[in-house]
C-alpha cells in the first residue's frame, strides 16, 4: 500500500467513526425528544445557559473568573440533575456519551503520538484481507496429551507456557522475538498461530505470511502486479516456514534481511519458524541474517526436538 493510499485509508477510517459517532448521538436526542421529552428540554437549558455564561464572559472579560466560576457550579449542579433524570428514565448515565469504537484511542486514529493498533488491524484487513492466521490455531486447541513420552511432553509443556506467557505479557516482553525450529509436523506453526490469535484478541494488530508467500509478493510487485506487503505496519509480524522460499538471486536474501532488521531496528516484534539448522540458515542466508534472527540480546531460540505429532482436537 503506496503512501497516499496508506494515508487515505487511515483518514477515511477516522472520518467514518467520527460520523458513526455523530449519527449516534442524533439518535439519542431524536429517542430522549419522541420519549422522553423532559429530559430533552433539560437538555436544552444546559446548552442555553452554556451560551448565556459565555456571552456574559465575552462582555466582561475584566469578571471572567468570576462568572466561570459561577458557571461550572450551575452546569455541574445541571449534569447531576440530568444524569438522576436518566437514571428514572431506565438510561445509563452514560448514555449521551460518545461510545468509540476503540477504547485505547478513542477513535481519533492515535496513542501517545503512535497509529493505533486499531488501525493498523483495518490497514492489515484492507490490504492483506485478514491477518493471515488459522482461527482454529488457538492455545485452548492445544493439545498436550497426544504426546506419549512424560519427558518429550514436559518439554512441550515448558514451551507451551512459554508461549502463553509472551502472548500475554506482548509487548511487554524481555525477549522481543521467538524463533522456533524443528522439523515439519512439531507443532510450531500452531504455536506461533496461537500467540497471533491471543495477541489479536489483547488488542494487538497481528500479521502472518510464509517466507514462500512474502518473496512471490516481492517477485509480483517487480513485474508490476501488485504491491508488496508492507510489513512495517503490525505490531506483531509472524514469518513461518522459513527456508521454503524459492532462493532468487539479489531478492531472498535482501527481501528477508530487509524485513528483519527494519522490524528489529524500530524494536518491532517478529516471531520466526524454521525446519533449518543453524548451520543452514548460515550457509543459505549468510551470517547477516544468523546473527540477526539468533541475537541473544532479542531473540528467545527454541529447539522443538519432540516427535511429530497432531495438535488439533478432534
Amino acid at each position: 500500500m503506496n503512501n497516499v493510499r496508506y494515508n487515505k485509508t487511515i483518514e477515511n477510517e477516522i472520518a467514518a467513526r467520527k460520523t458513526a459517532h455523530s449519527r449516534a448521538a442524533a439518535e439519542h436526542l431524536r429517542s430522549l425528544a419522541e420519549k422522553h421529552p423532559d429530559i430533552k428540554a433539560h437538555l436544552d437549558e444546559i446548552g442555553e445557559l452554556t451560551v448565556e455564561l459565555a456571552d456574559k464572559v465575552i462582555q466582561n472579560p475584566d469578571e471572567a473568573d468570576s462568572i466561570t466560576g459561577i458557571a461550572r457550579g450551575m452546569i455541574e449542579k445541571k449534569n447531576a440533575e440530568l444524569k438522576t433524570m436518566l437514571a428514572d428514565a431506565g438510561l445509563p448515565e452514560d448514555y449521551l456519551d460518545p461510545k468509540p469504537q476503540c477504547p485505547v484511542c478513542g477513535d481519533t486514529g492515535y496513542k501517545d503520538g503512535e497509529l493505533c493498533s486499531c488501525i493498523k488491524r483495518v490497514l492489515i484487513e484492507k490490504r492483506f484481507k485478514g491477518a493471515g492466521l488459522n482461527p482454529s490455531q488457538t492455545f485452548e486447541n492445544f493439545r498436550h496429551d497426544l504426546e506419549m513420552d512424560p519427558r518429550d511432553r514436559r518439554f512441550l509443556e515448558n514451551i507451551y507456557a512459554f508461549c502463553v506467557n509472551y502472548a500475554d505479557s506482548f509487548p511487554n516482553n524481555e525477549l522481543p522475538d521467538i524463533l522456533l525450529m524443528g522439523k515439519p509436523g512439531v507443532g510450531k506453526t500452531f504455536l506461533l498461530n496461537a500467540i497471533g490469535d491471543r495477541v489479536l484478541k489483547r488488542g494487538g494488530s497481528v500479521f502472518r505470511i510464509t517466507s514462500n508467500r512474502l518473496v512471490s509478493s516481492v517477485m509480483d510487485s517487480i513485474r508490476g502486479v501488485s504491491e508488496a506487503p508492507d510489513l512495517f505496519v503490525p505490531d506483531l509480524l509472524i514469518l513461518d516456514d522459513l527456508g521454503t522460499e524459492p532462493m532468487i538471486p539479489n531478492v531472498t536474501v535482501e527481501t528477508l534481511l530487509s524485513v528483519i532488521c527494519e522490524r528489529q531496528d524500530a524494536n518491532k516484534p517478529t516471531l520466526i519458524a524454521t525446519n533449518k539448522s543453524a548451520e543452514n540458515i548460515d550457509d543459505e542466508y549468510g551470517d547477516r541474517i544468523l546473527s540477526r534472527i539468533f541475537s541473544p540480546q532479542r531473540v528467545k531460540v527454541i529447539e522443538m526436538n519432540t516427535p511429530v505429532i497432531r495438535f488439533m482436537k478432534t
